[in-house]
Protein backbone atom coordinates (compact mmCIF):
# COMPACT_ATOMS: atom_id res chain seq x y z
CA UNK A 1 0.00 0.00 0.00
CA UNK A 2 1.24 3.51 -0.95
CA UNK A 3 -0.14 6.86 1.43
CA UNK A 4 0.02 10.07 -0.39
CA UNK A 5 -1.10 13.74 0.07
CA UNK A 6 -0.94 16.98 -1.40
CA UNK A 7 0.77 19.41 0.99
CA UNK A 8 -0.58 22.86 1.04
CA UNK A 9 1.98 24.38 -1.45
CA UNK A 10 1.20 21.44 -3.88
CA UNK A 11 3.87 19.27 -3.12
CA UNK A 12 3.14 15.85 -3.27
CA UNK A 13 4.58 14.02 0.38
CA UNK A 14 4.28 10.33 1.56
CA UNK A 15 5.03 7.08 2.05
CA UNK A 16 6.03 4.80 -0.74
CA UNK A 17 6.46 1.66 -1.78
CA UNK A 18 9.64 0.02 -3.17
CA UNK A 19 8.16 -0.76 -6.12
CA UNK A 20 6.40 2.80 -6.29
CA UNK A 21 9.01 3.82 -8.63
CA UNK A 22 10.19 7.93 -9.97
CA UNK A 23 8.59 7.50 -13.33
CA UNK A 24 4.72 6.37 -11.86
CA UNK A 25 5.41 9.58 -9.33
CA UNK A 26 5.91 11.77 -12.17
CA UNK A 27 3.22 10.86 -14.10
CA UNK A 28 1.02 10.93 -10.92
CA UNK A 29 1.87 14.29 -10.43
CA UNK A 30 1.44 15.21 -14.10
CA UNK A 31 -1.91 14.34 -14.15
CA UNK A 32 -2.93 15.69 -10.59
CA UNK A 33 -4.64 19.10 -11.01
CA UNK A 34 -4.67 19.97 -7.05
CA UNK A 35 -1.72 22.48 -6.82
CA UNK A 36 -4.13 24.44 -8.70
CA UNK A 37 -7.15 23.61 -6.53
CA UNK A 38 -5.12 24.08 -3.27
CA UNK A 39 -3.65 27.67 -4.70
CA UNK A 40 -7.71 28.90 -5.75
CA UNK A 41 -8.42 27.19 -2.34
CA UNK A 42 -12.23 27.12 -3.83
CA UNK A 43 -12.92 29.99 -0.80
CA UNK A 44 -13.99 27.52 1.95
CA UNK A 45 -15.05 24.38 -0.23
CA UNK A 46 -13.10 21.99 2.80
CA UNK A 47 -15.33 21.05 5.40
CA UNK A 48 -14.89 20.28 8.80
CA UNK A 49 -15.17 16.57 8.33
CA UNK A 50 -13.17 13.32 7.57
CA UNK A 51 -14.80 11.08 5.08
CA UNK A 52 -12.81 7.57 4.89
CA UNK A 53 -13.68 5.59 2.36
CA UNK A 54 -13.14 1.86 1.69
CA UNK A 55 -13.64 -1.45 -0.06
CA UNK A 56 -16.37 -4.02 1.28
CA UNK A 57 -18.15 -6.88 0.33
CA UNK A 58 -21.85 -6.05 -0.71
CA UNK A 59 -22.91 -6.30 2.59
CA UNK A 60 -20.61 -3.62 3.83
CA UNK A 61 -19.02 -5.88 7.11
CA UNK A 62 -16.55 -4.60 8.38
CA UNK A 63 -14.30 -7.19 9.09
CA UNK A 64 -13.81 -7.24 4.88
CA UNK A 65 -13.48 -3.06 4.96
CA UNK A 66 -9.92 -2.10 3.02
CA UNK A 67 -9.34 1.90 3.70
CA UNK A 68 -9.16 2.95 0.00
CA UNK A 69 -8.62 7.19 0.62
CA UNK A 70 -9.14 10.07 3.54
CA UNK A 71 -9.85 13.22 2.70
CA UNK A 72 -11.88 16.51 4.40
CA UNK A 73 -12.87 17.32 0.72
CA UNK A 74 -16.17 16.47 -0.32
CA UNK A 75 -16.14 16.39 -3.72
CA UNK A 76 -12.64 14.38 -3.36
CA UNK A 77 -14.75 11.31 -1.88
CA UNK A 78 -17.11 11.31 -4.79
CA UNK A 79 -13.97 11.44 -7.10
CA UNK A 80 -12.82 8.43 -5.34
CA UNK A 81 -16.58 6.70 -5.59
CA UNK A 82 -16.84 7.97 -9.41
CA UNK A 83 -13.34 5.69 -9.93
CA UNK A 84 -14.49 3.30 -8.46
CA UNK A 85 -17.11 2.92 -10.44
CA UNK A 86 -15.74 3.45 -13.67
CA UNK A 87 -13.63 0.32 -12.83
CA UNK A 88 -16.63 -1.55 -12.14
CA UNK A 89 -15.27 -2.45 -8.92
CA UNK A 90 -18.49 -0.64 -7.26
CA UNK A 91 -22.12 0.30 -8.05
CA UNK A 92 -24.09 3.07 -7.20
CA UNK A 93 -27.72 3.58 -7.01
CA UNK A 94 -28.71 -0.01 -8.16
CA UNK A 95 -26.63 -0.01 -11.02
CA UNK A 96 -23.09 -0.59 -12.31
CA UNK A 97 -20.85 0.78 -15.39
CA UNK A 98 -21.80 3.58 -16.89
CA UNK A 99 -25.29 3.67 -15.52
CA UNK A 100 -23.76 3.99 -11.97
CA UNK A 101 -21.13 6.55 -13.50
CA UNK A 102 -24.23 8.75 -14.76
CA UNK A 103 -26.64 8.45 -11.32
CA UNK A 104 -23.65 9.35 -8.98
CA UNK A 105 -22.71 11.84 -11.92
CA UNK A 106 -26.59 13.44 -11.21
CA UNK A 107 -26.39 13.72 -7.77
CA UNK A 108 -23.27 15.31 -7.52
CA UNK A 109 -24.99 18.15 -9.79
CA UNK A 110 -28.48 17.78 -7.35
CA UNK A 111 -25.95 17.87 -4.36
CA UNK A 112 -28.00 14.76 -3.64
CA UNK A 113 -25.40 12.24 -3.55
CA UNK A 114 -26.42 9.52 -1.02
CA UNK A 115 -23.66 7.04 0.35
CA UNK A 116 -26.00 4.45 1.61
CA UNK A 117 -26.74 3.84 -2.65
CA UNK A 118 -23.15 2.77 -2.41
CA UNK A 119 -22.48 -1.14 -3.17
CA UNK A 120 -18.84 -2.81 -2.50
CA UNK A 121 -17.89 0.32 -1.39
CA UNK A 122 -18.59 2.22 2.10
CA UNK A 123 -18.08 6.12 3.38
CA UNK A 124 -17.74 6.69 6.81
CA UNK A 125 -17.31 10.33 8.05
CA UNK A 126 -15.85 12.11 11.13
CA UNK A 127 -15.87 15.56 12.48
CA UNK A 128 -12.64 17.04 13.00
CA UNK A 129 -11.64 20.45 13.14
CA UNK A 130 -7.91 19.97 13.65
CA UNK A 131 -6.94 19.07 10.11
CA UNK A 132 -4.79 20.99 8.31
CA UNK A 133 -4.06 18.36 4.84
CA UNK A 134 -6.92 18.94 3.11
CA UNK A 135 -6.14 15.53 0.72
CA UNK A 136 -4.81 12.55 1.52
CA UNK A 137 -4.85 9.23 -1.22
CA UNK A 138 -4.26 5.78 -0.94
CA UNK A 139 -3.67 3.54 -4.25
CA UNK A 140 -5.52 5.27 -6.91
CA UNK A 141 -4.16 7.67 -8.90
CA UNK A 142 -6.93 7.51 -11.35
CA UNK A 143 -9.16 9.07 -8.87
CA UNK A 144 -7.66 12.87 -10.26
CA UNK A 145 -9.77 12.29 -13.30
CA UNK A 146 -12.97 11.66 -12.26
CA UNK A 147 -12.15 14.51 -9.57
CA UNK A 148 -11.94 16.67 -12.72
CA UNK A 149 -14.64 15.46 -14.56
CA UNK A 150 -17.16 15.88 -11.15
CA UNK A 151 -16.22 19.02 -10.28
CA UNK A 152 -16.23 20.82 -14.28
CA UNK A 153 -20.04 19.00 -13.77
CA UNK A 154 -20.70 20.88 -10.76
CA UNK A 155 -19.57 24.16 -12.03
CA UNK A 156 -21.24 23.82 -15.59
CA UNK A 157 -24.34 23.30 -13.35
CA UNK A 158 -23.75 26.30 -11.17
CA UNK A 159 -22.35 28.83 -13.91
CA UNK A 160 -25.95 27.89 -15.68
CA UNK A 161 -27.95 29.15 -12.62
CA UNK A 162 -26.79 32.81 -13.95
CA UNK A 163 -27.80 32.67 -17.19
CA UNK A 164 -25.11 34.39 -18.62
CA UNK A 165 -25.90 34.07 -22.12
CA UNK A 166 -28.68 36.27 -21.46
CA UNK A 167 -27.45 39.38 -19.22
CA UNK A 168 -24.43 40.55 -16.94
CA UNK A 169 -23.98 40.68 -13.58
CA UNK A 170 -22.05 43.99 -12.22
CA UNK A 171 -21.03 43.35 -8.84
CA UNK A 172 -17.59 44.58 -6.43
CA UNK A 173 -15.15 43.07 -4.77
CA UNK A 174 -14.72 45.13 -1.64
CA UNK A 175 -11.28 45.08 0.75
CA UNK A 176 -11.99 46.97 3.66
CA UNK A 177 -9.19 47.80 6.13
CA UNK A 178 -9.47 49.06 9.81
CA UNK A 179 -7.53 49.72 13.06
CA UNK A 180 -8.26 46.41 14.09
CA UNK A 181 -8.48 44.48 10.51
CA UNK A 182 -9.37 43.80 7.15
CA UNK A 183 -12.02 41.70 5.50
CA UNK A 184 -13.00 41.10 1.78
CA UNK A 185 -16.25 40.23 0.42
CA UNK A 186 -18.60 41.01 -2.92
CA UNK A 187 -21.30 43.04 -3.52
CA UNK A 188 -23.92 43.68 -5.83
CA UNK A 189 -23.42 46.73 -7.95
CA UNK A 190 -21.26 49.51 -7.46
CA UNK A 191 -20.23 50.17 -4.58
CA UNK A 192 -19.94 53.77 -2.68
CA UNK A 193 -20.13 54.42 0.84
CA UNK A 194 -24.07 54.60 1.56
CA UNK A 195 -24.33 51.03 0.22
CA UNK A 196 -21.45 49.60 1.72
CA UNK A 197 -22.42 50.71 5.25
CA UNK A 198 -25.55 49.49 4.90
CA UNK A 199 -24.29 46.00 3.85
CA UNK A 200 -24.67 42.62 6.09
CA UNK A 201 -20.68 41.79 6.03
CA UNK A 202 -19.73 45.26 6.50
CA UNK A 203 -22.02 45.22 9.15
CA UNK A 204 -20.80 42.12 10.59
CA UNK A 205 -17.68 43.24 10.43
CA UNK A 206 -17.89 46.69 12.13
CA UNK A 207 -20.14 45.10 15.04
CA UNK A 208 -17.16 45.27 17.50
CA UNK A 209 -15.82 48.56 16.72
CA UNK A 210 -17.16 51.99 17.97
CA UNK A 211 -14.71 53.88 15.83
CA UNK A 212 -11.92 53.59 13.80
CA UNK A 213 -10.65 54.82 10.40
CA UNK A 214 -12.10 52.53 7.22
CA UNK A 215 -10.16 52.46 4.12
CA UNK A 216 -11.39 50.62 1.53
CA UNK A 217 -10.84 49.38 -2.20
CA UNK A 218 -13.71 48.57 -4.83
CA UNK A 219 -13.10 46.61 -7.75
CA UNK A 220 -16.03 47.01 -9.56
CA UNK A 221 -16.91 43.94 -12.85
CA UNK A 222 -19.35 42.78 -15.03
CA UNK A 223 -19.35 39.65 -16.43
CA UNK A 224 -21.78 37.94 -18.72
CA UNK A 225 -23.50 38.84 -22.48
CA UNK A 226 -26.66 41.40 -22.60
CA UNK A 227 -28.85 43.74 -20.42
CA UNK A 228 -26.88 44.68 -17.10
CA UNK A 229 -28.31 43.43 -13.55
CA UNK A 230 -27.33 43.14 -10.52
CA UNK A 231 -26.76 39.50 -8.43
CA UNK A 232 -28.60 38.59 -5.53
CA UNK A 233 -26.87 36.86 -2.60
CA UNK A 234 -27.20 33.29 -3.89
CA UNK A 235 -25.82 34.68 -7.32
CA UNK A 236 -22.78 36.55 -5.45
CA UNK A 237 -21.70 33.21 -4.04
CA UNK A 238 -21.64 31.27 -7.27
CA UNK A 239 -19.22 34.18 -8.74
CA UNK A 240 -17.09 33.99 -5.32
CA UNK A 241 -16.89 30.53 -6.11
CA UNK A 242 -16.19 30.02 -9.86
CA UNK A 243 -14.56 33.33 -10.87
CA UNK A 244 -11.54 31.51 -12.92
CA UNK A 245 -14.23 29.40 -14.50
CA UNK A 246 -16.54 32.46 -15.19
CA UNK A 247 -13.32 34.21 -16.58
CA UNK A 248 -12.77 31.39 -19.11
CA UNK A 249 -16.26 31.04 -20.22
CA UNK A 250 -17.08 34.57 -20.13
CA UNK A 251 -14.42 36.93 -19.82
CA UNK A 252 -15.31 39.27 -16.81
CA UNK A 253 -14.44 43.01 -17.40
CA UNK A 254 -13.27 45.57 -15.52
CA UNK A 255 -15.65 48.46 -14.90
CA UNK A 256 -13.80 51.10 -12.63
CA UNK A 257 -12.30 51.11 -9.27
CA UNK A 258 -12.20 53.56 -6.46
CA UNK A 259 -10.95 54.21 -2.64
CA UNK A 260 -13.87 55.11 0.27
CA UNK A 261 -12.12 56.35 3.23
CA UNK A 262 -13.80 57.93 6.02
CA UNK A 263 -13.83 57.65 9.80
CA UNK A 264 -16.26 55.15 11.47
CA UNK A 265 -17.93 55.57 14.40
CA UNK A 266 -21.21 53.59 15.98
CA UNK A 267 -24.20 55.08 16.30
CA UNK A 268 -24.63 55.32 20.64
CA UNK A 269 -27.60 53.39 22.10
CA UNK A 270 -29.31 55.63 24.83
Amino acid sequence: MCVFWINNSGAIEGLWRDEINDEIIRKIAERLTFQEKTKKDRRDTLSANIFIFSACDAWAGKDNMRILGVTTDETMVYAMIAAKIKAEDMEYGGYGGEEAWCCLQKDVKNGEVNFDKLKYGFVQTYEDMQITESVSLVEFPEVSVAYEELTEEKAKAELAKLELGSRSLVYSMVEVRTDFGYTCFLMPGICDRDSLESNDHFQEFMEDITESDVNTSVYTYSVGRGESEYPDEDELAIIEQYTDELDEEYGIDPIQSDFISFYYEAEQEY
